[in-house]
């Protein structure tokens, strides 16, 4: 009986132990099937994260490839994401009628077509021509492929007369004093003082005489760009504009040794100012008006003003001087291919590799935080200056200038930038919407202000299309119900903005969108009429518009909304998820 129970309890036993045994073999097999099937599940989110990354560079490196077989000396930037279209989040239709707006502004209210050949672009608001802002402004009209397949003076003449006027008026205004930055369209009525005239440099055409070495560098790309749309345009052979060319690479040779007083000379160098070394008011430029030392052994070429028009705390402003070498190298091809001068070529050469020299061994500095930066300002013997100013060039605008830039140098600054270590980045919110963007000295009047300029070069220097988009909603609703690009805002109150007809900004902001979408322009969107023309050789120049000359029926508004729109087909939250996923581009990449 004992035998049988203890061979019965046995049994028992070996049954528990053999089903605890299966269940804990069952449990075992389904935790390594649970396992295995998580990794599968995240390497197919991995490779399908890795396919949308590879894929957004496939896009990025096509378009660049593409640019560089029209030619090599074109910036890369702003990468076209035109064709992704239909694959991004739209843009809103509030959007695509401000492109057009913004894209016509230059031409409907500043632009003056004058007698001999001329044009005359003011700033907007000062009535004035800056040198930096007229050929900033006209800028979009030079875009390659903007419009069925040509640039915007390619397929108008009146628009082509615009900017081959401007062309010719500015070599003419840089031949009549190369140090001035801003003109007048009529010379001064009445008498200067002699503090104007000695400390200023204001007489005849001369509206500022600040040393800006930016201005320059846009007339240059101004003339590449528009030889890339007519190679044999009558006005690139101008003399007047071969000699504008020379002028300033000849100041920009003697400001490498501003601090041994050197000044250009030559027959060229005939202006009221001329024979003597820069000096401008005490008051803004220290040591009488030379401006604080610099080591003239550096290869670098100094100016006075950024494009802010502020004074330079050190000399060598690197953001222009990479400009400049970006510039020069549209000259080398400019001499050879349309003013056959080897000698220009080789002049161009040597300066723009000095200069190079010069920003690889002083431009570039060691932070604390963010590693090997490029500064914003130094001198050659140590001192420099970390920050960044929203006017352009800047040093966030690096790559849409074409500088020949290291990717790692860049995306280091480019974290310094948008971080509290760079003095001039500011952060706000308003109506549920956060601002982030890098504001300049020059409007200490709006605290902590941000300058749209600055959060359209963003966009325009980033390969993130969503990123680009949320950043055009962003400038709309900052433009405190203008639909103007403004010169700067109060991120917490954007209805606390100053220069409320500043077109600069204007066309940066179309060039914005237009690299997002084929809907602008197009003449449905709306058309132009220029501010004045009052050349009236007709009879020897027929001049013609285009599809985009007016009476093009007026673009009709979106229907009326409150404004400033938050974001205009973005809820709130989208717009969240989408800057949080910018600010991941920002950050991580270009």
């Amino acid at each position: 009986m004992n035998k049988r129970m203890t061979k019965k309890r046995c049994n028992n036993q070996c049954l528990l132990y053999v089903s605890l045994g299966a269940l804990i073999l069952w449990f075992y097999v389904m935790i390594s099937f649970i396992a295995v099937l998580e990794r599968k599940l995240l390497e197919v989110k991995h490779e399908n994260s890795e396919y949308n990354e590879k894929l957004k560079e496939f896009v990025a490196a096509s378009e660049l490839k593409r640019r560089r077989r029209q030619g090599d000396e074109l910036p890369q930037y702003p990468i076209n994401h035109r064709h992704l279209n239909n694959v991004i989040r739209p843009l809103s239709d509030q959007a695509i009628y401000q492109c057009h707006k913004a894209l016509w502004h230059t031409v409907d209210t500043t632009a003056y077509v004058l007698p001999n050949n001329e044009s005359f672009v003011i700033t907007g608001d000062i009535q004035d021509l800056w040198l930096r802002d007229s050929a900033a402004q006209i800028h979009p009209l030079l875009l390659p492929n903007t419009y069925n397949g040509q640039s915007l003076v390619q397929v108008d003449q009146k628009l082509e007369r615009i900017v081959s006027g401007l062309i010719l008026k500015t070599a003419r205004l840089i031949r009549f004093d190369p140090y001035a930055n801003a003109f007048r369209l009529e010379e001064r009525k009445t008498p200067v003082t002699k503090f104007q005239r000695e400390a200023l440099g204001r007489h005849g055409y001369i509206a500022t005489w600040n040393y800006e070495l930016d201005s320059a560098c846009y007339f240059l790309r101004m003339l590449f760009f528009f030889h890339e749309s007519f190679p044999n345009h009558p006005v690139l052979k101008e003399r007047q504009v071969k000699e504008a060319a020379t002028i300033m690479m000849d100041v920009w040779i003697a400001e490498q040794r501003h601090e041994e007083d050197a000044y250009p000379s030559g027959e060229l160098f005939d202006c009221v100012h001329c024979g003597k070394p820069y000096r401008y008011n005490p008051a803004e430029l220290k040591r009488k008006g030379k401006g604080t030392m610099t080591n003239s052994s550096a290869g670098l070429t100094w100016t006075g003003f950024r494009p802010s028009d502020d004074p330079c705390v050190y000399g060598y402003l690197i953001p222009a001087n990479m400009f400049a070498v970006v510039t020069l190298g549209y000259v080398v091809k400019l001499a050879a291919v349309v003013w056959d001068d080897e000698s220009m070529v080789e002049k161009a050469r040597k300066l723009r590799r000095e200069i190079d020299d010069g920003i690889q061994k002083y431009g570039i500095v060691e932070h604390p935080t963010h590693g090997r930066i490029y500064a914003y300002e130094v001198d050659g013997l140590g001192n420099y200056l970390l920050m960044d100013d929203a006017n352009v060039p800047s040093l966030l605008s690096i790559p849409y200038l074409g500088y020949d830039y290291d990717p790692t140098i860049f995306a280091n600054t480019k974290r310094f930038l948008f971080s509290k270590d760079n003095p001039m980045f500011h952060e706000g919110r308003h109506d549920g919407i956060a601002y982030a963007g890098i504001g300049s000295p020059h409007t200490k009047f709006i605290p902590s202000s941000i300058w749209p300029m600055a959060m359209i070069m963003e966009g325009l220097v980033s390969n993130n299309a969503t990123h680009k988009v949320v950043l055009v909603e962003k400038l709309l609703a900052s433009s405190a119900g203008t639909g103007w690009m403004h010169e700067s805002f109060n991120p917490n109150n954007p209805a606390k903005f100053s220069r409320p007809w500043f077109c600069w900004p204007d066309s940066l902001f179309a060039e914005l969108v237009m690299s997002l979408t084929e809907a602008c322009p197009r003449p449905e969107g709306g058309g132009y009429s220029i501010k004045e023309w009052t050349d009236r050789d007709d009879a020897a120049h027929v001049v013609r518009g285009s599809v985009f000359m007016k009476p093009t029926p007026s673009p009709t508004p979106p229907p009326p909304t409150p404004m400033p729109q938050p974001l205009p087909l973005l809820s709130l939250a989208v717009v969240s998820e989408c800057t949080r996923a910018g600010e991941g581009a920002r950050n991580g990449g270009y």
